[in-house]
């Protein structure tokens, strides 16, 4: 039987979310099916009705995609490239320094060559420029003799940007994909071509698509426009820098996101980019292994810690290299930037925490400063406060006469909507609902921040800030299997709008337990339901005061051991409560 014990806490003031168990299908759901009721539910929780989405979900198909002809910008788009080609202009692919940002100027910049045009690409410091077409990037690339211009990932805030380009006699055409900003209920867009479904005039079907996305429905009317030189279907390869962009950006994968991240996974499977291929080894992974769990938590970080601490270019330079020397060394570089920047972000974290309980517990919203916290890692602090305290929390570099930061949000609370209604006090901003950055004058930070708690309180209730986990279903240890682990594999990828399912057991009594980790700060369980014995793991456990000799119910994922030839199937505990007698 399992001692008493748990420690206190090590992470004061984090919240625990409610546990909300999804509606049950009907049960004439699917009833011509051969599915498993268990396989049902999990299909029904992803907003499938019938047998035609089903087969369209679990089958995606690459000719469902939709006509990139139907954007807005797209035609004009390729009509400017055509000419480029047929004048000898130098082009050049301006992106940003994030993964979508760099997998978008890799994929446009790899067509644009294989058009034999001259093409270049830049890419902001985060650092010195910031996020975004700035006027001197745009004196530089005019030094440099280019006359026309291709954002990625960027620029559709650019109004002043593009005009200052006009006058330097640069032509920019803009491919993004962030929120428009909107005054009195009018657009506010840079007079230019504008390739963004966001737009209100733009009739595409699909509107989340990243920046490496809309550089592949570019790609699409390319190879559309060019079959003489481009091979219909070799586009196709470029998916796997699709797939990166996408996952590490944090859409919704649904719709198109589905498919291309579905495919560009298989297509990172065949390792095709030798960049990549090493990149993934360094990450204690083998191609064919690789979904979007890894490709979040293992690629991703990599590819950003460069741009993170330093510059993006050695992150692009992996993306594009040919040389397999050249790959294993920029891959452990890569790997050095991670860990450094782990390190970084864990400092950084222990300071805002330190300062965050300084603050109004009863505050809606959460926005801090500090010197030396690099603007490269605030964005991850963000979101590591905004889940532990389940608010709204603005991160930012103090640096002397201007504070640059990163915006996360819980689900209740449209950031980008909030700063819209604070942009007296913001030198620029942009970005999602979910997440954005901001740069704010230090004079008016006081101001910004009476501004936002304002804001917050009125369109925050205490029940937003509760925080919940969205059950599956509840299923019994002898569920735990194989089957259903194969049948969950068929739903990848998985991301926002498709979350890895979330089982719950109740009345499991734990057998015995065992710390784990460097500090011990993991807990290895054996758990039995009385018929029933499975092993199960738990990340971080804080104690909280349980009493482990009685029986829990347990919130948990389902994942796979492999040792040698024999496969076995755990719990992956995410939160536990204790059984009331």
């Amino acid at each position: 039987m399992a001692k008493q014990a748990a420690q206190s806490s090590q992470i004061q003031g984090k919240k625990k979310k409610k546990w909300n168990l999804r509606e049950e299908f009907p049960k004439d759901y699917l009833e011509s099916s051969d599915f498993l009721d268990l396989e049902k539910q999990l299909l029904f929780n992803r907003g499938i009705r019938d047998e035609t989405e089903t087969e369209d979900f679990l089958n995606p198909k690459y000719e469902s995609l939709h006509d990139p002809s139907l954007m807005l910008g797209m035609a004009e788009t390729v009509k400017r490239i055509k000419a480029a080609k047929s004048s000898g202009e130098k082009v050049v692919v301006y992106g940003d320094y994030d993964v979508d940002g760099i997998t978008a100027t890799a994929i446009l910049y790899n067509i644009l060559n294989g058009l034999d045009i001259e093409t270049e690409y830049y890419v902001p410091k985060r650092d010195s420029e910031g996020y975004g077409v700035n006027t001197d990037a745009l004196d530089e690339i005019a030094a440099n003799g280019a006359k026309f211009v291709i954002t990625v990932d960027c620029g559709v805030t650019a109004v002043d940007e593009v005009e200052y380009a006009r006058k330097k006699g640069l032509d920019i055409i803009i491919t993004d994909h962030h929120a428009i900003r909107i005054e009195n209920g009018k657009e506010i867009l840079p007079k230019t071509i504008i390739i963004n479904p966001k737009q209100k005039a733009c009739k595409y079907p699909y509107k989340e698509l990243t920046g490496a996305g809309i550089a592949f429905k570019l790609v699409q009317a390319l190879y559309k426009e060019f079959p003489e030189i481009l091979v219909q279907g070799q586009e196709k390869w470029l998916l796997d820098l699709v797939a990166l962009g996408t996952v590490c950006d944090v859409v919704p994968l649904t719709g198109e996101n589905r498919i291309l991240v579905y495919y560009g996974i298989k297509v990172l499977a065949k390792a095709r980019r030798v960049g990549l291929k090493m990149l993934i080894e360094v990450g204690g992974s083998k191609p064919e292994d690789i979904d979007s769990y890894k490709i979040g938590f293992q690629i991703g970080p990599r590819l950003n810690a460069a741009g993170r601490l330093k510059t993006a270019e050695k992150s692009i330079q992996l993306l594009l290299t040919e040389d397999e020397n050249d790959a294993r060394m920029l891959s452990l570089e890569l790997n050095k930037f991670n860990i450094e920047r782990q390190d970084l972000t864990q400092k950084i974290l222990a300071e805002a925490i330190s300062e965050v309980e300084k603050k109004d517990k009863n505050a809606k919203l959460y926005l801090l400063k500090g010197e030396n916290w690099s603007s490269g890692v605030v964005g991850i602090v963000a979101s590591k406060l905004a889940e532990r305290y389940l608010k709204p929390v603005i991160v930012c570099e103090d640096m002397g006469d201007e504070c640059k930061g990163s915006a996360r949000s819980p689900e209740c609370f449209n950031i980008i909507e909030v700063l819209e209604e604070a942009s007296e006090y913001l030198v620029r901003y942009g970005g999602h609902a979910r997440a954005a950055g901001i740069t704010v004058k230090k004079e008016h930070f006081v101001l910004l921040e009476n501004k936002l708690l304002e804001i917050s309180d009125d369109k925050i209730s205490a029940e937003d800030l509760v925080g919940e986990y969205i059950i599956d279903t509840g299923i019994k240890l002898g569920d735990i299997n194989r089957g259903t682990f194969e049948f969950i594999k068929k739903l990848e990828p998985f991301g926002m709008g498709n979350p890895i399912p979330l089982f719950v057991s109740r009345g499991i009594s734990i057998d015995s337990y065992r710390k784990v980790g460097k500090e011990g700060e993991h807990l290895k369980f054996v758990l039995s339901d009385g018929k029933n014995k499975i092993n199960g793991i738990f990340f971080s456990f804080t104690g909280d005061g349980y009493d482990l000799s009685r029986k829990m119910d347990m919130l948990y994922r389902i994942s796979e051991n492999e040792w040698g030839d024999r496969k076995s199937y755990e719990m992956r505990i995410v939160s536990i409560k204790e059984v009331k007698s």
